[in-house]
């Protein structure tokens, strides 16, 4: 039975969840490449990082995931240049960016970006992870398996529960999972151990998404855009996504 794998960061390591069959697991890693060696004989590993740097202008996946979103574009944040990306602080990767493509850099990108360059740095060491690891975002999938409709914000309670609820229209193995994993990964963890904070409930949902998306998309995945370019390194600009078009010919 093959394994789909979601990966989310969730504030003090790799959130992963995996589903092989009716059996679906959550766990911490330090580490992408920790990552990699845990799962490397799945089918497919989604993870919310951008994969594929631009050099000169905005990346066109990020463009389309804003438009399909709608009033719920500002989660797709505008992915740094490689020259950002690789700048050693905030003030020279916010010129860099600047200098490629004539806008600055948000404080949440830059935030993101030792999370980016060490999806970046796996993906161009281990060559064989390149069509395994691929970029998605959990919006996105949300929005695109809920038939295009956009859902109350994750940060609140009706949020979570909309959430929850598309999760186990498209997959009934799925019901009570994120009970399981809120009380063994939060709940049931000791303050030392690597767990997630009480403010990442969300990104359980959010690797939960990215893992199903995994499952019912793999083989034949939606891409923006159709045809994704390849940024300098050969790495391909595309978010990934499946709708429920691809859940009903499972």
């Amino acid at each position: 039975m093959a394994r789909y794998v979601g990966v989310d960061w969730a504030s003090r390591g790799w959130l992963t969840v995996a589903t092989d069959g009716d059996d679906w697991t959550a766990s911490m890693h330090p580490s992408m490449h920790s990552v990699w060696l845990t799962y490397r004989d799945a089918a497919a590993i989604l993870v919310d990082v951008p994969i594929g740097l631009p050099e000169t202008r905005r990346r066109e996946c990020d463009r389309a995931a804003k438009a399909f979103l709608g009033d719920r574009s500002s989660s797709v944040f505008w992915t740094p240049c490689r020259a950002a990306v690789e700048a050693p602080t905030y003030e020279q990767a916010r010129r860099a960016n600047e200098d490629c493509r004539g806008d600055g850099l948000s404080s949440q990108a830059w935030g993101l970006i030792p999370r980016i360059q060490e999806v970046d740095r796996l993906l161009r060491d281990e060559v064989d992870a390149e069509t395994t690891i691929l970029e998605s975002h959990p919006e996105v999938c949300f929005t695109a398996l809920h038939g295009g409709e956009s859902l109350p914000s994750k940060h609140d309670e009706d949020g979570i529960e909309a959430r929850r609820t598309v999760l186990e229209a498209v997959d009934d193995s799925i019901a009570g999972v994120y009970e399981r994993f809120e009380a063994t990964l939060i709940d049931g963890q000791p303050p030392w151990a690597r767990r997630i904070g009480e403010s990442n409930r969300d990104d359980l949902l959010d690797a939960m998404v990215l893992t199903l998306t995994a499952k019912y998309g793999a083989g034949g995945f939606r891409r923006f855009p159709e045809d994704p370019p390849l940024d300098a390194e050969g790495l391909p600009m595309q978010i990934v996504y499946t709708d429920r078009r691809a859940v009903s010919r499972r």
